[in-house]
């Protein structure tokens, strides 16, 4: 028992380095993953097909959509294990199955097509081969019959017999086919069997070489298959080990062979007598199961596609040697890079966070890092360095470096550090950024949290850079401000990256330009964050900032952004910046690596999926490599070493856009549909109504490598001045909320490498709105309502005009009947007073009420008179009475009516004219009856916006009851006019104002 517990101890640390195997940029598909992949096929139009346990699914990039979801007419398809699918040139689609053969059209029409052996109790059908000339198709049966069918589905020549455990089938040029199985048997195309192979222990695939000699592959060698079935061991790529299943893929190149632990690339050695080797190798992704049933495909693009028959799980990447090599830190653990450098005796300097100093031998660039001991701080910590600036500047050819103290001497053979003073400056950190070197002046400089400093080498101290000549004792220019990065253009300016921008330095003068998004044109720009800098050689200086992605300076002094998340940029936040062959920048970033050319504008992008550890970078942890020129880029995970040479050429196969589904979303969830396009469907013609406020368009890029990162964007013509809107990784677009109208939409797409698809979407869009949002509603209703408004003013029109001769006769009856019938009464009183010698006081009585009867309704017939609706009417009534008044009484009352208008035939409202001149009668009579005797009445009368009247009188105020009737009366008609009503006293005696709004 103790011995078996120690051996299996013995046994786990061993077995921990294959659990975190390295799977070589090898991605697992969401979508595919969930399925029990048994085959994959690519149709013309570039959508994949996916063979499974239970049927048959398409597969877009983004999701797998069912067969018969996408049938059109023919029986459904049975929910069985799908052995075999082969898509023909053609359009139409294979399907070998447990229950039989199936031939599905492009134009959406299943049918089921007899088998080699009708009779037959088995109606399996495990393999499909398209033949040499793609004309005909072979089918398998039950592992032993073999016949071949025309484009069509209709059965051609002979029934040849097959192999038993039959799983490919492979025909060669000259008509013949090579079967594997149960071991491996060559037909010709009549039947014949020209020779048969086995290996106890090994699985044989054939493999023609570029002369159309066969070879048989096994996982660990190269047979030449002789007469009499023999076979001659050639080639061998592995030790001797137990027998595994093996995949074997044609390509142009050479046969790629699947293991269970790698994929290797094979060649052809060139020559008369070709002979397969190892091109390279990528190593798999762990297998959760022992037992194995491999798959390799290779779609039209370069990818490969790996997935195990009995487990679900599908891995693809692309199908070239790694040019990303991530390199091992100790133990195999991750380790967040700061710097990295190349030692005077070539070996590989790498400082981490975690794990301190790290160094690889010079002679082995993929070798794992190891920790270097006796590199150590005056502490005894193990140094964190955020700079290395190589090159002897020190006693003993001592190097300079800072970190944490933070500047540093560095001895490069030994490992030792010297801490270096700052002048000025007490704190031990005071935030380093960057450390580099002046090739034209030899200065070194550093920038800091605290500003800009330069290295002495006569006092070995860090100085703030100062203006030559300043005053004694005045601080540094850049004292406290925050310096990200430094780049010298050697004609004595300092480039200078900053929160707030960029900024460049004229040393000799402290003189600074300014470049940021306060600053005036043609420097302004969306620069703040500035992060990384990189002086090209035609004096370009490129900015990466934090949030807004690149810029660029020009030699002339313009700032530009060149590259946003808008443009395709992975992530705003640049890390570092490296300059590559052929003009090329390599840019590291929060989510994967970017390769960007200036001239042409193209970009493309690598991540895990290539062969990133992690996708994140650390700011300024990226150098070239002077050994080989090798790119060195470190993460958060690791460091990475980059050939910039070996990066894959895009495939010739230029990318397609498809719309592969479309959603047409109702208020009510019944009526929502969704309708997926097939290859020779036509473009639909969108509608948005209200009873359809809603469409999604799912998109897919076919012939794409990474089509998860794949780019889109649209525009709607006739809509936001036609401007191009980006959709991200998102392949959907929904279309809601447009105003009514015809439109066009407009869709496009890239790779993630920068390529941009073939072709461009067009749609016809119309967009209707409900029937009361329609502009002929809208006009119709604003008929309708001015025929409204029409008709209702020429009714109070009549109705005005009916109460205007209402009033007409009702004014000259009372002028005609009342008043002469009163002036008589008043005219006989007075005679009788004369004739009559001492008249009796109820005589002056009778006079004295049949004038005031006469007047009053003299008012009444005034007030009710429409003919005297105007200004000119109310300002002569008021002279008439004031003139009456003033003759009875002997006062004195002033109208000032110099601020009414020269003509004064305008119009008032009969109310504003009646209540005015009734408040103007109470107020004046108010006035003489409490007022100081003797003292003048003043009136004024003002017209305009309010009609104003006044009435002011003089002197000493006599008590005055406020409780009288004649004020409430007043406010009582200021209300129903809604006028401003003001009565009380003012300097010099009592004032009744009133303000009449329009």
């Amino acid at each position: 028992m103790w011995c078996l517990l120690l051996v299996i101890f013995a046994l786990l640390p061993a077995q921990a380095p294959a659990q975190t195997m390295p799977a070589a940029g090898w991605q697992a598909e969401p979508a595919l993953s969930r399925l029990m992949l048994r085959r994959l096929a690519q149709a013309p139009d570039g959508l994949l097909w996916a063979g499974t346990d239970d049927g048959a699914y398409r597969f877009d990039g983004t999701q797998a959509v069912p067969l018969n979801a996408l049938r059109r007419a023919g029986p459904a398809l049975p929910p069985v294990p799908c052995n075999a699918l082969l898509a023909t040139p053609d359009g139409s689609l294979w399907l070998g199955t447990d229950n039989g053969l199936y031939h599905f059209s492009p134009a959406g029409t299943l049918r089921r097509l007899p088998l080699p052996a009708p009779a037959s109790g088995n109606q399996k059908v495990p393999a499909l081969a398209l033949a040499a000339d793609g004309r005909r198709v072979w089918v398998s049966q039950d592992n032993t019959t073999l016949q071949a069918y025309t484009l069509a589905g209709q059965p051609t020549g002979p029934v040849l017999p097959s192999l038993a455990g039959l799983s490919s089938v492979v025909p060669a040029p000259d008509g013949s086919l090579w079967l594997s199985g149960d071991g491996t048997r060559h037909l010709a195309a009549t039947g014949q069997v020209l020779g048969a192979w086995a290996h106890p222990g090994r699985v044989l695939r054939p493999a023609l070489d570029p002369t159309g000699r066969p070879w048989l592959l096994s996982d660990r060698a190269a047979y030449r298959p002789g007469p009499g079935g023999q076979l001659t061991e050639a080639v061998r790529w592995e030790q001797p080990g137990t027998g595994q299943p093996v995949e074997v893929l044609p390509t142009a190149s050479g046969p790629t062979l699947l293991s269970r632990e790698a994929v290797r690339q094979l060649s052809w050695t060139p020559g008369p007598d070709p002979r397969p080797r190892v091109r390279f190798a990528l190593a798999l992704p762990p297998w959760p199961t022992a037992n194995w049933s491999g798959r390799l495909w290779a779609d039209r693009t370069g990818r490969w596609w790996v997935f195990d028959t009995g487990t679900r799980g599908c891995w693809q990447r692309e199908a070239a040697p790694v040019f990303i090599r991530a390199l091992a830190g100790p133990g195999g653990q991750p380790y967040s890079v700061r710097a990295s450098v190349r030692l005077p005796d070539g070996r590989l300097l790498v400082s981490s966070y975690e794990t301190g100093l790290l160094t690889q031998a010079p002679d082995s660039p993929l070798a794992p890092l190891r920790r270097w001991a006796a590199a150590t701080l005056p502490t005894g910590n193990a140094p964190v360095l955020l700079a290395v600036l190589p090159g002897a500047r020190g006693p003993g050819g001592d190097w300079l470096a800072a970190g944490a103290f933070p500047f540093l001497r560095f001895n490069p053979r030994t490992g030792r550090f010297l801490k270096l003073p700052v002048a000025g400056q007490l704190a031990t950190d005071i935030g380093l950024r960057t450390l580099v070197l002046d090739s034209a002046s030899g200065r070194v400089w550093a920038g800091t949290q605290q500003g800009l400093y330069y290295y002495d080498p006569a006092t070995q101290v860090y100085r703030p850079y100062e203006v030559p000549g300043h005053a004694p004792g005045a601080p540094p220019p850049l004292a406290g401000r925050v310096i990200e990065d430094v780049r010298p253009d050697a004609r004595g300016h300092l480039w200078l990256a900053t929160p707030e921008g960029v900024e460049r330095l004229t040393l000799a003068t402290g003189a600074r330009g300014v470049y940021g998004p306060a600053a005036p044109a043609p420097r302004r720009a969306a620069v703040e964050g500035a992060r990384c800098l990189y002086l090209a050689p035609d004096g370009r200086l490129w900015v990466g900032t934090r949030t807004h992605g690149l810029a660029v300076v020009a030699a002339d002094g313009r700032i530009r952004e060149v590259l946003t998340p808008s443009q395709g940029l992975p992530s705003p936040s640049i890390a570092s910046i490296l300059p590559g062959p052929g003009g090329m920048l390599w840019l590291g970033t929060y989510q994967g690596l970017v390769r960007y050319q200036p001239a042409t504008g193209q970009l493309s992008i690598y991540t895990t999926a290539q062969g990133l550890v992690s996708d994140e970078f650390n700011a300024a942890a990226a150098a070239v490599d002077p050994r080989d020129g090798s790119l060195l880029l470190g993460g958060v995970a690791g460091l990475h070493r980059i050939v910039p040479g070996e990066v894959p050429v895009p495939p010739a196969v230029r990318p397609r856009l498809l719309l592969t589904a479309l959603t047409a979303l109702s208020a009510s969830a019944e009526a929502s549909r969704t309708r997926y396009l097939l290859a020779p469907d036509a473009l639909p013609a969108l509608r948005l109504a209200p009873e359809q406020p809603l469409i999604d368009l799912h998109l897919a890029l076919t012939n794409s490598l990474d089509a998860s990162r794949a780019r889109y964007a649209y525009r709607v013509r006739g809509w936001l001045a036609d401007r191009w809107l980006g959709l991200g990784t998102t392949p959907r677009l929904r279309l809601q909320g447009l105003p009514p109208g015809k439109y066009t939409v407009e869709i496009r797409a890239a790779t993630s490498q920068g390529v941009a698809a073939a072709n461009v979407l067009r749609m016809p869009l119309t967009v209707t709105a409900e029937w009361w949002n329609r502009p002929l509603t809208w006009l119709l209703a604003a008929v309708a309502t001015a025929l409204v408004v029409y008709l209702w003013q020429r009714n109070r029109l009549r109705q005005v005009q009916r109460e205007n001769a209402l009033r007409a006769r009702l004014a000259a009856d009372l002028h005609d009947e009342v008043g002469s019938l009163l002036t008589r009464v008043t005219m006989q009183a007075e005679l009788l007073r004369e004739f009559e010698a001492g008249p009796t006081r109820r005589l002056d009585t009778l006079v004295e009420d049949s004038r005031a009867a006469a007047s009053t309704v003299r008012d009444i017939i005034w007030s009710v008179d429409a003919h005297a609706d105007t200004l000119a009417a109310l300002v002569d009534r008021i002279r008439d009475h004031l003139d009456a008044t003033s003759r009875a009484t002997g006062r004195d009352l002033l109208l000032d009516d110099t601020h009414l208008p020269a003509l004064l035939d305008q119009a008032l409202p009969p109310t504003v004219r009646q209540h005015t001149y009734l408040i103007f009668k109470e107020a004046l009579t108010n006035a003489l009856k409490y007022s100081q005797p003797g003292s003048p009445i003043r009136i004024g009368l003002r017209y305009g916006s309010p009609l104003e009247l006044t009435i002011s009188s003089e002197g000493p105020v006599a008590a005055i009851s406020r409780a009288g009737q004649g004020l409430r009366s007043m406010r009582h008609r200021a209300a129903l006019l809604r006028a401003d009503l003001t009565a009380g006293p003012v300097p010099g005696g009592w004032q009744v104002r009133l303000k009449v709004p329009e």
